[in-house]
């Protein structure tokens, strides 16, 4: 009996200490007025709180989205750049000098010539393919009476005469009439100027500009600069263009060191003749003083045909290596 009568006392205290406005009816939050049009209207703040949060949530994935795909891409770009490095390095291995150009420059030149090749053909990949990762919009736009930038809708309808009518967030009325941009005056509703065929509701002139917005997908992006770099190195334009670039830049470092073996022939025929032109009076020609082989027959006409040495620079096909790798 004690217990329940004590219970009894503290419920009636938690009572009392209660405001009695816990028990009136529940408070209604009155409409606000809307400031521009002069009437109640009520605020939809569950709907702009989603807009903001969907938004928020869409940036969010959009930054995590573009710092993974940017360390991908960077990734892939730190291989690809090792890669062609170690292929330039194996090219000039062991070449001192060419055409006047120190071997660690013929490298350095070597690598930006093969970036600039590389880069091109996955920059190329890329604009081919925009339409994988990058999705674009147009809006006309326009100054509104504030001094922010808005954009027009399209209400759908049209003048008498077929253009079509377009309206601001503020609720002015645009028409395209022959290619011209107008303003209607203020007030003036979209049935009055689907109504109106002379535009004598008062028009002027409206400073509308076209904007383009691209929105990029950075996961999409990541996956075709991938595939935009396979095809750089292993397609068939791709891998066909490397090895050109490779077999000419060995062709440059075989003329180099067979350069080098000529040289020595060179100095060892002269050594083996000590100044008797012993190779002149075979009528080998004098090596000495026309080179390898004598240019010229008795009429003048140029010949190339050796009666004894042949020449390294007499090769075949022209060398066709890009100009970039010998900048000094």
């Amino acid at each position: 009996m004690k217990k329940l009568l004590a219970l009894v006392l503290c419920v009636m205290m938690f009572v009392s200490v209660l405001s009695t406005n816990a028990f009136a009816d529940k408070a209604r939050v009155p409409a606000h007025p809307d400031l521009d049009a002069g009437t109640i209207v009520d605020t939809p703040r569950a709907a702009s709180n989603n807009d903001a949060i969907k938004k928020a949530k869409e940036n969010i994935e959009y930054m995590y989205g573009a710092l993974a795909a940017d360390n991908a891409v960077f990734g892939t770009i730190k291989s690809m750049d090792s890669v062609i490095g170690s292929l330039a390095k194996e090219l000039f291995k062991d070449v001192d000098e060419f055409m006047g150009i120190p071997g660690g420059k013929l490298e350095s030149n070597t690598k930006t010539v093969l970036r600039d090749y590389i880069g091109s053909a996955i920059v190329n990949y890329l604009d081919d393919h925009r339409g994988t990762f990058e999705t674009a919009s147009q809006s006309w736009r326009v100054t509104l009476a504030d001094g922010s930038n808005g954009s027009l809708t399209y209400t759908g309808k049209t003048t008498e005469t077929g253009d079509p009518i377009y309206i601001d967030k503020d609720g002015t009325i645009y028409g395209l009439h022959n290619g011209t941009w107008y303003a209607a005056d203020a007030g003036t509703t979209v049935w009055q100027a689907q109504h109106d065929e002379t535009l004598d509701i008062g028009w002027t002139a409206a400073d509308v500009t076209l904007r383009q917005e691209y929105k990029y997908d950075p996961i999409k992006y990541a996956n075709t600069f991938a595939a935009a770099v396979s095809n750089a190195f292993s397609s068939k334009d791709g891998a066909s263009m490397i090895e050109a670039m490779a077999y000419q830049l060995y062709s440059a470092k075989v003329l180099d060191e067979m350069g080098d073996k000529f040289d020595d022939l060179y100095d060892e025929i002269v050594d083996w003749e000590d100044g008797s032109a012993i190779l002149s009076q075979y009528h080998f020609h004098d090596t000495l003083a026309n080179g390898w082989f004598d240019n010229h027959n008795l009429l003048g006409a140029d010949v190339f045909t050796p009666y004894a040495m042949m020449d390294v620079n007499d090769y075949p096909n022209t060398m066709a290596l890009p100009d970039g790798i010998f900048v000094p």
